[in-house]
């Protein structure tokens, strides 16, 4: 994780090195240059792996968002594959005081090995971060969805593996922020 500007949290007492180690890779391959203006913004963007989503945690989470300015993106694993990688993705942002939840997004990555996006389901926007907050995209890609989604995954758990011990102590436990 480059300076360790994108929080990681995780919301189940086991297997959380499984998760955090696809939460960081995730970070890692989600990132896209900062712009220049932005250098001195300080970090509102949290990755947080966890159980499925239940309508009412993903009610609290879009109200996390709002409340801290801080997007988010959360990563579902099932119990006992967690090193099998995400099960569903979702994004939760606060913008001009109105909160963005979409609940049913997929990783996409590109031929050429460049960042990874967030892809929600039937919109033609996509998401990728500065290191400091979530960066939408107005266009993503038309063709090749699914080689995309396999590329993504792909590389998502290649580089997952390679994560460092010093990486994952920087994953912090997550269940304080959901009482």
């Amino acid at each position: 994780m480059k300076d360790g500007a994108v929080k990681i949290y995780t919301m189940m007492p086991q297997n959380n090195e499984a998760m955090n180690r696809v939460a960081i890779a995730l970070a890692d391959l989600l990132r896209d240059e900062l712009a220049p203006e932005f250098a001195e913004d300080s970090s509102s963007f949290a990755i947080i792996a966890g159980p499925p989503l239940t309508e009412d945690y993903a009610l609290y989470w879009a109200e996390s968002a709002k409340d801290t300015q801080t997007d988010i993106i959360y990563l579902s694993f099932e119990l006992g594959r967690e090193h099998h990688g995400p099960t569903r993705l979702a994004v939760f942002a606060e913008r001009s005081g109105i909160i963005y939840r979409w609940a049913d997004c997929v990783l996409w990555a590109p031929k050429d090995g460049g960042a990874l996006r967030v892809m929600p389901k039937g919109l033609k926007m996509c998401f990728s971060h500065d290191g400091k907050a979530l960066i939408s995209h107005k266009s993503r890609a038309a063709q090749s969805l699914r080689n995309g989604m396999i590329r993504a995954r792909a590389r998502l758990l290649r580089t997952a593996r390679a994560v460092t011990e010093e990486q994952l102590a920087h994953a912090e436990d997550g269940w304080r922020y959901a009482a």
